[in-house]
């Protein structure tokens, strides 16, 4: 199922967001370029603010029971991005099913694109066990 988060208390859909990361020198290879493991953290800042953004919480999520471990992930590296680098994160929202998320990102500097990216986030319980997604992370029909 494709769709959009709703915003909270409201009707109008969240599909993707946008994010600038300025990259800090410790996050760089002795090089001067982003380390490479650096790419997947971005991924997940995404998917947190795109989560905040629509008025919901990991944090609270995970307090009510629920836990969105990343299934799998995988980063197509195209140009590096370098220490001070201004970046644009984009993270969307791809499928939804009834016990994961895919999502695909968009690295960006000044319009040039670095590198994209997907993930598959399965919904598990607090033992670990395959579980149903929240109800408020059911997409919107479109």
């Amino acid at each position: 199922m494709t769709g959009s988060l709703a915003l909270k208390g409201s009707d109008t859909p969240l599909d993707h967001c946008d994010l600038d990361i300025r990259v800090r020198y410790v996050e760089c290879d002795p090089m001067g370029y982003l380390h490479h493991a650096r790419y997947f953290e971005f991924f997940e800042l995404g998917r947190t603010e795109l989560l905040r953004l629509a008025g919901h919480s990991y944090h609270d999520m995970e307090q009510q029971g629920h836990f969105l471990v990343v299934a799998r992930a995988q980063c197509k590296f195209i140009k590096p991005a370098r220490y001070d680098d201004v970046l644009t994160l984009t993270t969307r929202i791809e499928r939804v099913t009834s016990a994961r998320i895919d999502h695909s990102y968009e690295l960006k500097r000044n319009g040039t694109l670095l590198c994209t990216g997907r993930t598959t986030l399965a919904s598990v319980d607090g033992e670990g066990k395959l579980a149903c997604i929240p109800d408020y992370l059911i997409p919107l029909p479109k």
